[in-house]
């Protein structure tokens, strides 16, 4: 009978390191599954289907089949990526977005203005000027590129230049939009139909580029974004214009 007893308790012993041991490992296997398994979760975020334009709303980008949903690893997700189209409500497209990018809270703001978004940077203020369509770089600036200015001064308007001028009075300046591809160009002005810049400039620049589109004519050249300044230039009437170098 002792025996007997013997054995079951043994056999017991057995079976309960065998099961401890099975736990053991199950638990083990799961935890590095786990570990395994960190960072490689999916994420549902929004991108863009087509090529979305600046000035684009959040509702035009979805009712016209711009916006999709997309999983992507967790790991690539953006941290102001937008996960829901609730979140285009009210919003505007500040720039362009490219086919497949993913959609983040920098590039949908607030409307500010009638024609949507515009970031206008601190110390400047957005000024629109009218121009004819080769003094306006014949529409191939538009909103993010820089330009450079000259005012175009006519003969008579300057004691000190009686003949006229052109100089160069402002570098760099950033043209936050650009519209009315088909406005009427201005009397006198060649080159065909207008473009109406929005300029981001200081109040003092302001007061010039105001005097010169009312009184006198202003010219555009388009620069690179990171262009360093050229330093003062001597400006070109009559007298220098037709010199030869």
């Amino acid at each position: 009978m002792g025996k007997r007893s013997n054995l079951i308790v043994t056999l017991g012993l057995a079976v309960f390191i065998v099961g401890a041991a099975a736990t053991y490992l199950v638990v083990r296997s799961s935890d590095d599954s786990s570990v395994a398994g960190a960072g490689t979760g999916k994420v549902t975020v929004l991108v863009a289907d087509k090529p979305i334009p600046a000035g684009t709303t959040g509702a035009s980008a979805v009712n016209g089949g711009l916006v999709k949903t997309k999983a992507i690893n967790d790991a690539a997700k953006p941290a102001t990526a937008l996960t829901d189209v609730s979140q285009l409500a009210g919003k505007t497209v500040t720039l362009g977005v490219s086919e497949g990018e993913i959609l983040t809270s920098d590039q949908f703001q607030q409307a500010q203005t009638r024609i949507g978004t515009l970031k206008i940077p601190d110390g400047k203020t957005a000024l629109a000027v009218q121009l004819a369509n080769v003094p306006g770089v014949a529409g191939f600036a538009g909103a993010g590129d820089h330009v450079n200015i000259y005012g175009v001064v006519k003969a008579g308007s300057d004691p000190k230049n009686p003949a006229g001028m052109a100089h160069l009075i402002m570098q760099n300046t950033e043209v936050l939009n650009v519209n009315g591809a088909t406005l009427a160009a201005a009397q006198g002005q060649p080159g065909g139909t207008g473009l109406l810049y929005l300029l981001a400039v200081s109040p003092p620049e302001a007061e010039r580029l105001i005097y010169l589109s009312t009184f006198e004519s202003l010219y555009f050249s388009l620069v690179s974004k990171d262009a360093a300044p050229v330093g003062a230039t001597p400006g070109s009437s009559i007298a220098d214009a037709l010199k030869q170098f």
